[in-house]
């Protein structure tokens, strides 16, 4: 039976039964996963142990940890206190079990090493052998630690329509981990170059086509018949944005077109352009136009076809 530690049996370790998590898969069909425990009493004890895989869990501490216990292989390791947004790296080779005497509210992340191989062979270079790391000690890692917070609002929303956005972050995440940790020696492995015009025009209409429910970047990769990590590259060098920016623009589109008509409530509209609620369509709306949606309405005057104050974002 194939063990894999994130969501629930991660959380079994933990005592929690459904933890938040979102997951994405790497072109090779790894899966990659965040998972956000949370305990606010004192004195948890010992977590049970986990399945030994051959993965690791990347751990953004989102809470200081004064006192902890770290067991590897069943030997008691020396620890340091952990700070708030900082990282530590528990292999699951190793068997590792905590003991836990304040509360406690970390991200993990799972990245399987199959996963971090698959990305030094596109990148030409030797096999990632071990992530470098002290157990039982942290490092503040800020882009760790950007990414993870990034996929807070993502872990709680109630439409999981967002799928393009995580798989950009836990493929970065799995990026920055070979290349910080994993021991490879030179950026400049990493591949130039833009996509192909036919690769454009089918990542765009795949993606115009999902434009509510989102799309896993895998696919978009496969249809233009190159990886993940190679994807994201060529899109961004081509159309000068990632692609869960490009189709946040789409869904501001959309929304505009629906905006015109007064009779529709924002909340409406904000589900119908693929925003998870008001709230992320009102944010992102605002963030992109300078304006928040109900006075760009009001602007327009909320006619159908009303070009008063046009609005021009890239295609």
């Amino acid at each position: 039976m194939k063990h894999e530690a994130y969501g629930g049996r991660l959380g079994k370790s933990f005592n929690m039964s459904a933890p938040p998590n979102l997951t994405a898969h790497t072109s090779g069909r790894h899966r990659l996963a965040v998972t956000e425990l949370m305990h606010d009493a004192t004195d948890f004890g010992f977590s049970t142990p986990i399945a030994r895989e051959e993965a690791w869990l990347v751990g953004l501490q989102l809470r200081a940890q004064q006192r902890h216990e770290l067991w590897l292989d069943g030997r008691s390791m020396a620890v340091k206190p952990f700070m708030a947004g900082t990282t530590s790296f528990y292999d699951l080779e190793r068997n590792p079990i905590a003991y836990m005497y304040e509360p406690f509210h970390p991200l993990f992340f799972y990245i399987p090493r199959a996963a971090l191989n698959e990305l030094s062979d596109e990148l030409r270079t030797a096999p990632v052998s071990d992530l470098r790391n002290q157990p039982g000690q942290s490092v503040d890692d800020p882009i760790i630690r950007h990414l993870g917070l990034s996929l807070q609002p993502a872990l709680r929303a109630e439409r999981k329509n967002n799928q393009l956005f995580v798989d950009h972050v836990l493929l970065a995440l799995r990026t920055h981990l070979v290349l910080t940790y994993g021991g490879v020696r030179s950026r400049n492995a990493i591949p130039r170059g833009g996509l192909a015009p036919w690769q454009q025009r089918q990542a765009m209409e795949l993606m115009r086509e999902h434009i509510v429910g989102g799309i896993p970047l895998e696919l978009v990769a496969k249809a233009c018949d190159i990886s993940c990590s190679a994807f994201v590259r060529g899109f961004k060098q081509s159309i000068g944005m990632s692609p869960h920016q490009w189709l946040i623009h789409r869904r501001i589109d959309y929304a505009i077109e629906l905006m015109r008509d007064h009779t529709l409530p924002l909340t409406e509209i904000a589900l119908a352009a693929g925003f998870a609620d008001q709230s992320h369509f009102t944010r992102i709306f605002t963030r992109k136009l300078g304006v928040s949606p109900g006075t760009w309405r009001n602007a327009s005057g909320g006619r159908a076809g009303a070009d008063e104050h046009p609005v021009t974002l890239p295609t």
